[in-house]
């Protein structure tokens, strides 16, 4: 046992985090206008869905954006800057009412955003449903940090998705919906980014998962303990050489998260979200965690098929390395374990894994993709961030789903097909 726990009264006086990292939504003050509105009916916030021309505010959110409930959030997604807003519904008198707040991921602009459908610009239809009417607005007003909105914004609405776009596709959240170095709300692999996974439009996750010293499996991705993922405190060296009660007491996140076990995030998958795809990004090798996981992830399954209305859940145990593989291989009975193979095509066949794994640089594959799928495997590839490549891989490739940082930009690219 190699952890350091005479250094651990220290932890309190070291414990520090990069101010580099934190990025806070900004937030309305007494709940905003939507403390005063009604919910919309469930079916009602899908009407907004659609392809928008952006009439003002071009110049940060480009010509056209796609707006799609995403989860319990309306979400408007666009290009430039891997821009987004987040929005929560409301209405009175047929008039649709949006608040929430706008990002850039790959820089740290954020602001408030407040919105309305007028009624007869569409909020009446949005309500109540019936006819949609010729023309439909969203208007309003955009602001910076917590300052008060501004900033004149519109769009108007233009088309429906396309019946490409509708056809089954995972957006899988790198890290359960990106790095912490994004400046998300929560730190990667944290059971609070799963919850709101789905929000940056994504229907599925990847998660990484280690093996404590005394056998329980928990979220993180890097090899050791360090400063890019973990609070300045008294632990050193790999996670795995610690026991789960010093990683949860004295490994604070750099949100102030504590490190989750596996069974916390598998109880967020399956109860606090609709998520239909999970990548179990396999990291510690030859300890026996792919034997301890696959029961876990079984159950998980099992509850979540018990859930009436839920969408259908599927886990898949990751094998990104020879090691993983043939451990996996090893398992009496692994040909019924969901499993994704990232290695050849040909180790994917031996195992008869479900999912085929490559990585995206080796390019769309669309031969070895459709000898994939005539066998009756779903494909993958992992990680894309590239504004270009992600639009080609859409547009020319047949991957069932794509492993990204940049869910949003997956969702804009997919939906404006």
């Amino acid at each position: 046992m190699k952890y350091f726990l005479g250094f651990a009264l220290l932890a309190t006086f070291l414990v520090g985090c990069s101010d580099s990292l934190i990025l806070d939504a900004p937030e309305f003050k007494n709940g905003g206008i939507l403390s005063q509105t009604k919910p919309l009916p469930d079916s009602s916030p899908s009407r907004l869905n659609g392809v928008w021309v952006v009439e003002a505010g071009q110049e940060q959110f480009g010509d056209s954006v796609v707006v799609k409930v995403s989860g319990d959030r309306v979400t408007v997604f666009a290009r430039p800057n891997v821009g987004y807003i987040i929005l929560q519904a409301g209405y009175l008198d047929s008039v649709v009412f949006l608040e929430g707040y706008w990002r850039e991921q790959v820089n740290a602009k954020t602001g408030l955003a407040r919105f309305v459908v007028p009624k007869e610009n569409g909020g009446g239809f949005v309500v109540t449903g019936g006819i949609q009417p010729d023309t439909m607005r969203i208007a309003g007003v955009i602001g910076d940090g917590q300052d008060n909105p501004d900033k004149n914004f519109q769009l108007r609405w233009v088309r429906d998705f396309s019946a490409k776009a509708n056809e089954q596709f995972f957006n899988i959240a790198h890290r359960a919906g990106g790095r912490t170095a994004d400046r998300l709300l929560y730190s990667e692999n944290t059971v609070e980014l799963i919850k709101i996974a789905e929000h940056y439009g994504s229907n599925a996750v990847e998660i990484d998962v280690r093996l404590s010293s005394d056998n329980i499996p928990y979220l993180y991705h890097d090899n050791e303990i360090n400063p890019r993922l973990v609070q300045r405190g008294a632990l050193v060296g790999p996670s795995e050489n610690y026991p789960y009660s010093v990683l949860r007491q004295y490994a604070t996140l750099i949100r102030g998260e504590h490190i989750p076990t596996f069974q916390e995030a598998l109880d967020a998958i399956v109860y606090d979200t609709d998520l239909e795809f999970v990548y179990l990004d396999t990291k510690t090798p030859n300890a026996g965690l792919i034997s301890i996981m696959i029961p876990m992830m079984q159950k998980a399954k099992a509850d979540a098929d018990a859930i009436p209305g839920r969408k259908e859940l599927n886990l898949y145990i990751g094998l990104p390395t020879q090691d993983t593989y043939d451990e996996f291989k090893s398992i009496p009975g692994h040909e019924n374990v969901a499993s994704l193979c990232e290695l050849s095509i040909d180790q994917t066949r031996e195992i008869d894994a479900n999912v085929w794994g490559p990585r995206w640089t080796l390019g769309t594959q669309n031969d070895l993709v459709s000898q994939a799928h005539a066998e009756g495997r779903l494909a993958v590839t992992w990680t894309l961030d590239i504004d270009e490549f992600i639009e080609e891989f859409i547009r020319t490739g047949q991957f069932n789903g794509i492993l990204t940082n940049y869910p949003t930009l997956v969702t804009y690219h997919r939906y404006m097909q």
